[in-house]
């Protein structure tokens, strides 16, 4: 009586149900504005790190002195789930990962608490910077990297430009959070000494530094009062340009001044260039624009587009070449889902006409789109979500789910105005009689994405959305389907299209039986469709009677395939991989000469390769930095550069794999060079937390050891992989260094420092700045540094005077007008007197994970996907013997897809089980939700035969299709199995229930399956860049849905009456009572 009260309710009380359904359109146009737009809902990775800076220390005392010190203590801080760290020159870094869930506020508190107790431990050294502790944050990809060209500027004044200027306009754009400008050519005031003058003076670089701050000063000196005023007295002797500079006297010598420029050439030029920036072959600006956490990146973007816009109108001539944005791949990958839900509820729609032959008809079906749609997007806005690959995605699935519900309840309406009942009367029977099985699939539904926001870690926080969105969407378009459907319906009148058994009670139909032909093409279609369909439908009656009677083997068939299934997966014929990647035109190579090559050597062949790759006719612009390791946030290193190529707008997907591939081979051919290419994929790069496709990690005692077997053994045997790039070591055991060995008994007994050895040979190698040029409000630099040929010079070095004990002071003091600089308030003491200087090799850094010694050899994905290169590469491994202390270990993009799947595995197997009980509660019965759940395993056979035919991978996306699809093929087994016991429940035989109620059934079964297939092709096709990432969804989904419901049709009907026959009569004899009529079944409407 419930379920015909709902239908009563619904059909009676028209307007109610109308201002509802309106409420849901309204509430969805006010949210869809107001929804920002990401990629991936918003989550933080919860990593912290922690940077000390201890210059001109090498990587084995960095990792001593530094490193395990902060290891310890970041140790003992709850929640961590992994440390690494690096230990390079002049740096120690380490970076802990915790758990997801983690508050990294109090995770930073307490990171920082514990530095703090073990500062002691740490070198009392005045050159040892204090540590600093970022948290990491996704969003910390930058929006936009760009290049700025400009012919009317040179480079160094295009830097000043940005950098006093207009880093500030593209800050003040809201969403901003950081504008980094890449100067190459930094104005600064260059001093730079000759060490044998230095020497022959007597002279430090460090009295130099201490000198040009001393005469470089602006300070206030009191007030004076005269008359009635009183006046500020300020000491102003600031430098106005280079050549007082050089005038100032740095120290006197017998009774005679030393000049500045008598010791070192001062020159207003720029800083040495440690790097070189261009686009398209022009020197370029670097730009890289970071947003804030909660930033709408397409709406920060499009501010920081529309200033670029400005900028260059104002400035003729510049140019901003963005060769990288995530605004490209948001637009991209948003748009795509939406066509792509656009074009399957255009399908799905199609199939619901070709069907019902009846425009209005359809028309009451295709409403609950907007209606569950817009609804679910207001959904959307409540709970939060942008609108991302996720939410749209699930949304853009849900399309063939959301006219489900619509299509069994206009299709059993249509059944009951077959039966001359009025169309109030039908919408109210045919909707009370099918509401149970209705609820009941439409809840199945719901059930299996339930444990989908139980995943843990990342996966959990990016596919909670995706479920959630389902899940509204499902449940609403159950609510239109029970209501505004038969309300609708209700009033069509004798528009809706009736049929019994299968055939249409329209006049092109009977026309045709009575050899009538209508002359109105689209009658003369419905006439031939359902004739065709009439013939089907006989002929699974028939298929439906023989299978019945064979039902071992129906059932050694079905159990045949299914373990064919199995063994095409256990055969390995099914790739696999984490995330699956999207079209991308954007591709990066990185470049490495020998190390220790100079920066103009590595430049000038980096020159060559970017010349030539210009003239490719694929490529749109090629970005360049030379000179550091990586692209954001990078550390200076002369022998890497970063070529970032940014291809045609057709050039995507395949042929961009194809475009790497080919330069690849191209570069591994010039000699001394190693390059690493691949496509840029933002969504797979977070997934895998920015790790390396494929990592092998060596553990071990000795770092020497390490790198032995990396080199001599793992490498090579990973060259041998198939489908990834060149592997890489990344580390080095043979950068050139200079060790500086002091010698600690003289050193102490003149009173030096190792701080002040370290200080000297800093300001000689990397330069010190002393003060600032103040010219028009903007300083620049004056910067002390020895002249590049005596930088290389280990004699140069050796020469350079460090001051003795209380020299500042006795410079600091002798500073006055009547006591001019003397030398003998000036001692030194050459370098070489304190050290032995030798050149030699070393590691270029030390790295460690959870505190052991490691070394990564990397890898990316070509063509192939992960589970199939990781195979390859456990076998290569097998064959390496290690020495005893030495381990490896797959890196963390291997062990996450190995945890997810194992997580995904346990939550289809929960799925299946709540779907169990879920049946089980509504049909009062054990038994028949089991045959129900026999059409899951029927479903696999379909997936496996999708993937095996289109040559794609199973990953994340393909397992949310399998967990889609138990919701889905349970769906049809339930209408069946419900409409079998009504049945039998009015007194028919099993047998007799079964032959009946499966071609009754047949029809909205058909129709739903194919709706979905219909708004499922899109998706699987993948034909939008930016929708790959779905397409194995779709795939799983069409393939098992095709094949369970072809199968399903004769096993499930067959394996019900066989337990109907065989398991239930003992099942109740055993209960002590004779079979229930299941409660379904109850009250049934009039007419039934």
């Amino acid at each position: 009586m419930v379920a015909v009260g709902l239908a009563r309710f619904a059909v009676n009380r028209r307007v109610a149900v109308s201002m509802i359904a309106l409420a849901f359109i309204v509430l969805g146009i006010f949210a869809i504005p107001r929804l920002p737009v990401a990629l991936l809902p918003s989550f933080s990775p919860p990593v912290i790190t922690v940077t000390v800076n201890y210059p001109n220390v090498g990587p084995y005392q960095i990792e001593s002195l530094v490193t395990r010190p902060i290891e310890n203590a970041v140790s003992r801080v709850n929640g961590i789930e992994m440390i690494n760290s690096t230990s390079e020159q002049g740096q120690s870094q380490v970076r802990a990962t915790f758990h997801y869930g983690t508050n990294l506020d109090t995770a930073a508190v307490d990171v920082q608490q514990q530095i703090d107790r073990i500062r002691n431990q740490l070198p009392n050294d005045p050159t040892l910077q204090q540590p600093q502790i970022f948290k990491f944050d996704a969003n910390s990809l930058p929006v936009i990297r760009g290049y700025v060209t400009d012919p009317n500027y040179s480079l160094r004044d295009l830097g000043s430009l940005f950098t006093n200027q207009i880093a500030d306009e593209f800050s003040a754009v809201n969403g901003v959070a950081q504008v980094s400008i890449g100067v190459d050519q930094q104005r600064a005031v260059m001093v730079e000494p000759d060490a044998n003058l230095l020497a022959a003076n007597g002279l430090s670089l460090d009295q130099l530094v201490t000198r040009i701050g001393q005469e470089n000063v602006n300070l206030p000196a009191g007030i004076i009062r005269v008359g009635t005023n009183e006046y500020q007295v300020r000491t102003n002797a600031l430098f106005k340009n280079a050549a007082q500079i050089g005038e100032i006297v740095v120290a006197t010598k017998n009774g005679v001044p030393i000049y500045l420029h008598d010791v070192a050439s001062v020159k207003d030029a720029i800083e040495e260039q440690r790097s070189f920036e261009r686009l398209d072959g022009k020197p370029a600006l670097g730009i890289t624009i970071n947003a804030q956490p909660d930033a709408n990146i397409v709406a920060t973007a499009a501010g920081i587009y529309g200033k670029i816009a400005q900028l260059e109108k104002r400035y003729p001539g510049m140019h901003i070449g963005i060769v990288f944005g995530q605004r490209t791949f948001i637009l991209q990958a948003v748009n795509a889902l939406e066509h792509t839900a656009i074009y399957g509820a255009i399908l799905a729609v199609l199939v619901i006409f070709l069907f019902l032959h009846s425009w209005r008809s359809t028309l009451v079906v295709a409403i609950s789109l907007p209606i569950s749609v817009l609804g679910t997007l207001f959904g959307a806005y409540v709970f939060g979500y942008s609108l991302n690959v996720m939410t749209l995605g699930g949304l853009a699935l849900a399309v063939g789910l959301i006219v489900d519900d619509a299509i069994v309840v206009i299709e059993n309406i249509a059944r009951h105005r077959a039966m001359s009942k009025d169309a109030k009367t039908a919408s109210i029977d045919a909707t009370g009689e099918i509401l149970t099985a209705v609820i009941a699939s439409s809840i199945t539904v719901i059930t299996v994405f339930v444990p989908l926001v139980l995943i843990p870690g990342l996966q959990g926080l990016i596919f909670t959305p995706f479920a959630v969105m389902v899940m509204v969407a499902v449940a609403l378009s159950l609510l239109v389907a029970v209501t505004t459907v038969p309300m609708l319906s209700s009033l069509a009148g004798n528009d809706i299209a009736a049929h019994g058994d299968g055939a249409p009670g329209n006049g092109a139909v009977n026309g045709a039986r009575n050899g009538k032909v209508s002359r109105d093409p689209f009658k003369r279609f419905a006439a031939r469709f359902e004739t065709q369909y009439a013939r089907f439908e006989r002929t699974y009656r028939s298929l439906l009677a023989h299978a019945v009677d064979r039902p071992r083997l129906v059932a050694g068939i079905a159990l045949l395939l299914v373990i064919a299934t199995v063994g095409i997966v256990k055969l390995g014929l099914i790739p696999t991989e984490t995330f699956p990647p999207s079209n991308s035109r954007y591709v990066r190579f990185f470049l490495r000469t020998p190390n220790g090559t100079a920066l103009a050597i590595t430049n000038a062949e980096v020159q060559k390769i970017e010349k030539a790759m210009l003239r490719d006719p694929r490529v749109q612009n090629v970005g360049i930095i030379v000179g550091t390791q990586g692209l954001f946030n990078a550390l200076p290193v002369t022998n890497q550069a970063t070529l970032s190529v940014t291809l045609k707008s057709n050039i995507v997907g395949d042929a961009a794999a194809a475009y790497v591939a080919q330069w690849q081979k191209k570069l591994e051919k010039i000699p001394g060079l190693l390059s690493f290419g691949h496509t840029v994929d933002i969504v797979s790069n977070i997934i895998s937390r920015g790790q390396s496709d494929l990592d092998i990690q060596i553990y071990g005692p000795s770092f020497t050891k390490l790198y032995s077997i990396a080199k001599d053994q793992v490498l090579p045997a990973v060259e041998k992989i198939r489908g990834i790039s060149r592997p890489d070591l990344g580390i080095t055991a043979t950068q050139p260094e200079l060790d500086v060995n002091i010698k600690r008994t003289t050193a102490a007994r003149l009173g030096v420092s190792t701080a002040d050895i370290s200080q000297t040979i800093d300001t000689a190698t990397a330069g010190s700045i002393a003060s600032y040029l103040q010219i028009d409000g903007t300083q620049y630099p004056i910067v002390v540094q020895l002249p590049p040929s005596q930088r290389r010079s280990e004699a140069s070095i050796a020469m350079l005077g460090v001051p003795l004990a209380a020299t500042s002071s006795a410079l600091s003091q002798s500073v006055t007008p009547s006591a001019p600089l003397t030398q003998t308030t000036l001692p030194t003491m050459p370098l070489g007197e304190l050290a032995n200087l030798t050149f030699g090799v070393g590691p270029s850094e030390i790295t460690r994970q959870n505190k052991q010694r490691e070394m990564d050899v990397t890898a990316t994905l070509l063509n192939a996907p992960l589970g199939q290169v990781v195979d390859e590469a456990t076998a290569a491994m097998s064959r390496i013997t290690l020495p005893p202390g030495y381990s490896w270990q797959f890196g963390q993009s291997v062990t996450d897809q190995a945890n997810t799947f194992a997580s995904l595995g346990l939550i289809v197997a929960l799925a299946i089980l709540l779907v169990y009980m879920l049946l089980a509660a509504q049909f009062e019965s054990l038994l028949h939700p089991l045959v129900i759940m026999l059409s899951v395993p029927l479903a696999s056979i379909g997936v496996v035969l999708a993937l095996l035919l289109t040559h794609r991978s199973f990953g994340l996306t393909a397992f949310i299709g399998v967990l889609m699809l138990v919701g889905i093929v349970v769906k049809n087994a339930i209408l069946v199995v419900e409409f079998t016991n009504r049945l039998r429940a009015r007194g028919l035989s099993a047998r007799e229930a079964v032959l009946q109620a499966a071609p009754l059934r047949l029809r909205p079964i058909v129709m739903t399956t194919l709706a979905t297939v219909g708004g499922m092709l899109p998706i699987a096709i993948g034909i939008e860049q930016g929708s790959q990432t779905q397409a194995p969804l779709g795939t799983v989904v069409i393939g098992g849905l095709l094949v369970s419901t072809t199968l399903s049709l004769l096993v499930i009907p067959t394996l019900y009456l066989w337990a109907a026959t065989n398991i239930e009569p003992r099942m109740h004899r055993r209960a002590g009572g004779a079979i229930v009529v299941p409660p379904s079944a109850e009250h049934e409407p009039a007419g039934v």
